[in-house]
C-alpha cells in the first residue's frame, strides 16, 4: 500500500456538495460546489498541486 495522501469526505445539502479533506499534516481543506464533476476536479487539482509527479 502506498502512501496516504488524504482523507476525503464528501456531503451533499440541499444542491451543494461540501468536501473535506485531511491531510497527513493534520490541515483541513474545506471546499463546495453546486457541481459533483467540478467538486471532483477541485480534489484532483488540488491533490495534484500538493503531491506533483
Amino acid at each position: 500500500m502506498g502512501e496516504k495522501l488524504a482523507e476525503i469526505e464528501i456531503s451533499k445539502d440541499g444542491e451543494v456538495y461540501y468536501v473535506r479533506m485531511t491531510l497527513p499534516s493534520g490541515d483541513m481543506v474545506t471546499m463546495e460546489n453546486e457541481s459533483f464533476e467540478e467538486i471532483l476536479e477541485q480534489i484532483a487539482n488540488d491533490l495534484e498541486d500538493r503531491y506533483p509527479a
